[in-house]
């Protein structure tokens, strides 16, 4: 639907790897060879990413969000998202890339898949630090993917998914912002949030008021607003209009597409309403938002 599918590379899978795993474990340093150093043109993938950092330098741009690249980092990249790695110097570290067939297959629950602090659809997607305790248990479970990966026996890919299960599960508990005695993490306030985040991937051009999304999860405006942000720290009318901007963005940028066209196919009735909106949010219009993201 979005005019930024046509215009922005999306890589799949097959163009990386030959094999039918539908999972890739690469090291960094051999990436950053193979490209000379230069770095990655603003791009999506339709399968997850996981970029580790045993050491690195740089930025990582996530949906117009810079992080700076530091060591003893994971950033974790979903299917659709926008990013761009812009290393300073050779890092340390390794790519995993896998599909949602790969999950079914190993039986990767969207419980873990989806956790809520890790594979963020849309907003903020900070990288996960690694401290040194916790290191060589990441490093221990990433050797024996590389030894499972390289293997010829028998049962590789169900080796494979297990030490990935095992991977997301100490993800999980180590996430820096993952608050265990916090009372409103439950698996029904989760399951909330884990709902509304796909309903808002799905229709933001076309629901652009909470009650739409609390009518459709059955529950209030009020109660839906208010246990997103007890979650996240944001309301769910915040992430409507991030998830709005976002994509809009993502086209001024990477497409010619009109603001009046864009408008339109955002779910806007009147250009001028987009307008308001956008400079609203963002302090620019549309306008001086393309033109200055292009000389940057």
């Amino acid at each position: 639907m979005n005019q930024l599918s046509k215009d922005i590379r999306t890589y799949t899978f097959p163009e990386f790897e030959g094999n039918n795993l539908s999972f890739s474990l690469r090291r960094l340093e051999d990436l950053y060879r193979m490209k000379h150093g230069e770095s990655d043109i603003p791009h999506r993938h339709d399968y997850y990413t996981i970029i580790f950092f045993e050491k690195g330098a740089g930025t990582h741009i996530v949906d117009f969000t810079e992080y700076p690249i530091e060591d003893h980092s994971i950033y974790f990249i979903v299917p659709g998202q926008m990013h761009q790695v812009i290393p300073t110097s050779e890092p340390k570290g390794w790519t995993m890339k896998f599909t949602d067939e790969f999950l079914i297959s190993n039986s990767i629950s969207d419980k873990l898949i989806n956790g809520i602090y890790l594979f963020n659809e849309f907003g903020q997607s900070p990288p996960l630090s690694i401290n040194e305790i916790q290191m060589p248990v990441y490093l221990n479970i990433i050797s024996q993917i590389e030894f499972f990966s390289n293997s010829l026996e028998s049962y590789t890919q169900e080796a494979i998914g297990a030490l990935m299960k095992l991977f997301f599960i100490q993800s999980n508990n180590h996430c820096s912002v993952y608050k265990n005695n916090n009372p409103q993490l439950q698996e029904t306030t989760n399951q909330l949030l884990h709902s509304f985040k796909q309903l808002l991937n799905k229709h933001y051009a076309s629901m652009h008021l909470v009650s739409d999304y609390a009518n459709k999860l059955n529950v209030t405006a009020d109660y839906l607003n208010k246990t997103v942000k007890s979650i996240t720290g944001k309301s769910a009318k915040d992430h409507i209009q991030t998830k709005i901007i976002i994509e809009a963005k993502r086209s001024l940028l990477f497409s010619e597409i009109s603001s009046k066209e864009l408008a339109y196919e955002l779910g806007f009735e009147e250009s001028a309403h987009f307008n308001n909106f956008f400079k609203k949010i963002t302090g620019q219009t549309p306008s001086e938002f393309r033109v200055l993201a292009r000389q940057s």
